[in-house]
């Protein structure tokens, strides 16, 4: 239990900071990238599945 509670911690946190990355760059997620996103923060996903989507979404294969 307490590792999950980690892993969620740890996975919420990379994806605010890729966030305020962004938008400290001047850009924002889309609404679809921001579901993925979520998905990955509830581990109904993994980062590889994650990367997978975003680049299929924008064709970078």
């Amino acid at each position: 239990m307490l590792r999950a509670k980690l892993d969620t911690t740890r996975r919420r946190r990379a994806i605010a900071d890729a966030r305020r990355t962004s938008e400290l760059e001047g850009s924002r997620s889309t609404e679809e990238t921001r579901a993925d996103q979520d998905a990955y923060v509830r581990g109904e996903i993994d980062i590889d599945q994650l990367g997978e989507r975003v680049r299929a979404r924008y064709g970078l294969g």
